[in-house]
């Protein structure tokens, strides 16, 4: 193992491009000034730049005409063995050149995302979400990386139309919930209102690790022992904990796990989160198979205690406004027609609602009403505290997992003293975005650190209390 001396330390030990007229790779690791390397829950493809300091023609030798498959090897402290990133050339940008020299950005991309945008589905697609993806990513996209799901709490069938494999994957997202969700609804005893109550929780998310594709609930991915992800092949990791430190403090506890820098975004914006229906929303359905038209609003708070939590929070945080609570009212409307029949050939009602009446409803149903306004709640839920951290180079952690961190507290000195770390912005979040930065031009041995975007939908340990939404 090389002898390095600090955390941040790393080797580039390799980076290969292959040209696409074929013949033998050619190495490139001394152009190299910095590699970086990102993945996100948001994201099914996985993306690199490599900074290249060019003397010796490397774009008019090979030519570089985009698609070159790169392999990149490197070595860090946290393993015996060096990790490998494949991947091909999209783009080459930011082009300088000066007398001899001339210095670019060269772009990747993983295979199956230029793959993706010459693959265009035409068959009826029908089944579990999950099975979907899956068939998506093996018989089209062809891929031979490993694919981790959970199944859906409703069966889909639908006409992609030409779209791209991500595309529909992507709408199929909004559509999914967890097979553990519950829904609840109730009718409104006053005759003065035609809405109806709903409860439940909706959507997921696709994406691509290191570790291979991913297609998991939000619930799941807030579990509190991740049980959900583990019964589909996936134990997912949890960091930490990773502690922020005072300047030059040496406390003797390991350095591997010490925050750099912590930076929140905006954590509340009530404009944004009462227009898109976070808190409330009524949602319009009407069957034009039957002409039936119902009124439904759904309260996340009402489904706040059956969802998955990363904080310690036991409440939303609600709106009270000169004594009125925002909260319960809806804040966005929208309407939506159902279409039970499509694929439904029987005589009977093909609605799934047991008020319909039908012996055997149809397998495809629109589900619309239970997932509609429950996956944008659940989304925006989670945006409720970002923070982005910087660390020593981790090139193990992916986005999904989860960590848990612990910030200094910003309370006067005595305060403070009391309690060291800020007990609402500590905790366990869910890792939205990795960065693994890799500069050879810092110091003798490079310098990696990794920077992970965090998010998560409630505040506070896990341990105590939250000052946010107490009941």
């Amino acid at each position: 193992m090389e002898n390095f001396g600090s955390n941040t330390d790393f080797q580039l030990k390799s980076v290969k491009i292959y040209p696409s007229a074929g013949g033998n790779p050619v190495e490139i690791r001394q152009l190299i000034n910095s590699f970086n390397y990102a993945e996100s829950v948001l994201s099914p493809s996985l993306s690199a730049t490599l900074e290249v300091v060019d003397s010796g023609g490397l774009l008019s030798g090979l030519p570089i005409q985009g698609g070159e498959k790169i392999v990149i090897s490197v070595k860090t402290n946290t393993s015996e063995e060096p990790y490998d990133y494949t991947m091909l050339v999209w783009t080459i940008g930011n082009r300088y050149v000066k007398q001899t020299k001339q210095a670019y950005t060269i772009g990747l991309i993983s295979a199956e995302g230029l793959i993706n945008e010459t693959t265009r589905i035409t068959k009826a697609l029908s089944g579990n979400p999950e099975s979907i993806v899956v068939d998506l990513m093996k018989n089209f996209i062809k891929t031979d990386k490993e694919i981790y799901a959970e199944p859906s709490k409703f069966d889909i069938k639908f006409i992609p139309s030409r779209r791209r494999p991500f595309d529909i994957i992507n709408s199929i997202t909004k559509k999914s919930v967890s097979a553990q969700t519950e829904y609840t609804s109730e009718s409104n005893n006053n005759s003065n209102k035609s809405e109806q109550q709903i409860k439940g929780s909706g959507g997921f998310f696709f994406w691509e690790s290191k570790r291979g594709y991913n297609f998991f609930s939000v619930d799941s991915l807030c579990a509190d022992d991740g049980s959900k992800l583990k019964s589909k092949k996936l134990d997912v990791p949890f960091w930490g904990t990773y502690v922020e430190k005072m300047g030059n403090q040496d406390d003797g506890s390991d350095d591997r796990f010490v925050i750099y820098e912590s930076m929140f975004g905006s954590e509340i914006n009530l404009l944004s989160s009462l227009r898109k229906g976070k808190y409330s929303s009524l949602v319009v359905f009407f069957n034009h198979s039957t002409g039936q038209y119902e009124e439904y609003v759904y309260k996340v708070k009402d489904s706040y205690d059956n969802m998955g939590h990363l904080g310690g929070q036991e409440g939303i945080s609600l709106i009270p406004a000169n004594q009125i609570e925002l909260s319960d009212y809806p804040t966005r409307v929208m309407s939506m027609l159902l279409d039970h029949e499509t694929w439904y050939n029987e005589s009977g009602p093909a609605s799934p609602d047991p008020k319909d009446g039908s012996t055997s409803p149809s397998k495809f149903a629109d589900w619309q009403k239970y997932y509609a306004s429950q996956s944008i709640a659940r989304y925006e839920l989670l945006k409720n505290q970002q923070c982005t951290i910087i660390i020593p180079g981790n090139a193990e952690i992916c986005a999904g997992d989860r960590i848990d961190i612990r910030l200094i507290n910003k309370l006067p000195g005595e305060e403070a003293k009391k309690d060291p770390y800020d007990p609402e912005s500590s905790g366990i979040y869910l890792i939205k975005e990795v960065t693994h930065v890799y500069d050879t031009t810092s110091g003798t041995n490079g310098n990696f650190l990794t920077t992970l975007r965090l998010l998560r939908d409630s505040y506070g340990l896990k341990d105590r209390p939250s000052n946010h939404g107490a009941k």
